[in-house]
């Protein structure tokens, strides 16, 4: 069995995740549980540390609604930072697995994990490692696949075709001129349902989103009772939870129990 880290490590150096348009920030901050997060724990002298920043597009948001807090990115992929450093050099960013992170305990006053923790082997061991770096009455925002949704029979038909035409000589072009097209016209009408008006994605842009979600190499797919239980057994409590994304993903905002 091929190891989970080592092939998603592969992929994102190879296919970094940079989804950012027009609508980006609106989409992660004023519709999403993760501006809330930015408003009650990001402030003068707090610690944010963002794990699976990718290219950075979230550490960048944070620096603008709480430039006093310090921003701290981590990934798996050394790419992924190349351009993170690339598009921000005020973020310190270290290479590090979320199931290992390589941060003191309790070093955080809000950790934020947006759609990373189900591409590991481990996603309960991957939660449980956020809270580990998180202090007493910090804040933790995390976003998952949710296993209602039919991307998870998606990702589990068409992704392993894809990814078997991308592993051939010149698949890649393959998919460009035949799937993609199509996946780039579900993901712009799925813009103009979530927020009332259309945008032109460019390709590069719709690219990087469809090797995130169909050539990713492992994605699990959960429940929002299963990860308040896992947080329940580290010592959080839920503040809020909701579904985002047209139902796709489910995100939540956990606070860190005294006495944990």
């Amino acid at each position: 069995m091929r190891d989970v880290t080592t092939v998603t490590r592969r992929h994102y150096d190879r296919f970094p995740y940079a989804f950012e348009t027009a609508l980006h920030a609106p989409l992660q901050l004023d519709g999403s549980l993760l501006g809330r997060a930015i408003r009650e724990a990001a402030g003068p002298g707090t610690v944010v540390v963002d794990v699976g920043c990718g290219t950075g597009i979230v550490s960048r948001l944070v620096r603008e609604r709480a430039p006093e807090s310090a921003v701290i990115g981590v990934d798996l992929s050394r790419e992924s930072l190349r351009r993170a450093q690339a598009a921000e050099r005020h973020v310190p960013l270290v290479q590090g697995d979320n199931l290992s992170l390589p941060l003191r305990t309790g070093t955080a006053d809000l950790v934020i994990s947006r759609g990373v923790i189900m591409t590991t082997r481990a996603p309960r061991a991957a939660l449980a490692e956020l809270v580990r770096v998180l202090r007493v009455e910090g804040h933790l925002f995390v976003r998952v696949y949710s296993r209602a949704h039919p991307y998870r029979w998606v990702f589990r038909i068409a992704g392993p075709l894809c990814r078997g035409i991308a592993a051939l000589p010149g698949g890649t072009a393959l998919l460009a001129a035949t799937v993609f097209p199509v996946f780039l016209l579900f993901v712009e009408l799925a813009f103009l349902l979530m927020r009332g008006r259309g945008t032109r994605i460019p390709v590069a842009v719709g690219w990087s989103l469809f090797a995130d979600q169909l050539l990713t190499p492992h994605n699990s797919f959960h429940t929002a009772d299963e990860v308040i239980a896992w947080a329940a057994r580290e010592g959080c409590h839920p503040v809020a939870h909701q579904t985002v994304t047209l139902g796709q993903q489910l995100e939540f905002l956990f606070v860190k129990d005294a006495g944990t």
